[in-house]
């Protein structure tokens, strides 16, 4: 069987066990399976019967705006599905602990935690300026 850069090391980070489904967090041998030719077959979670990492397939710019809206399934994918050096992962994780610090500070406890006030969504644009000040 002809392995690809990709298969390699997809194949190397199985023997790790570094994969994780990036829906129900579960170990998962494999992201996907190479049939040659450029066939490719996302893998299936053997817990919550999804697809283990569908980000395989999207493009960076797509991934980054997933994590910037705080989707779970997109740092599940940066940190652990990706060949993204143990340092970047840590910047990345030390810049949204950093983030939320500085947002938590700009929180006034006393205020209205309804889901539906709109004040509630202002305050997570507060969280994103973080984020920016955090990277700077």
């Amino acid at each position: 069987e002809a392995l690809t850069g990709r298969g390699v090391l997809s194949r190397a980070m199985a023997a790790l066990g570094a994969y994780r489904c990036i829906e129900c967090n579960r170990e998962a041998a494999e992201l996907y399976r190479d049939y040659q030719r450029g066939v490719l077959r996302i893998s299936i979670c053997k817990s919550c019967q999804k697809p283990v990492d569908k980000y395989i397939e999207y493009d960076p710019v797509i991934i980054l705006i997933n994590a910037i809206l705080c989707k779970a399934q997109a740092y599940r994918h940066i940190l652990f599905n990706t060949k993204i050096n143990i340092h970047g992962k840590l910047c990345i994780f030390c810049l949204l602990c950093e983030a939320y610090l500085r947002w938590l500070q700009l929180q006034d406890s006393s205020q209205n935690t309804d889901p539906d006030d709109l004040i509630r969504y202002a305050k997570e644009w507060d969280f994103y300026r973080m984020f920016g000040i955090a990277s700077l």
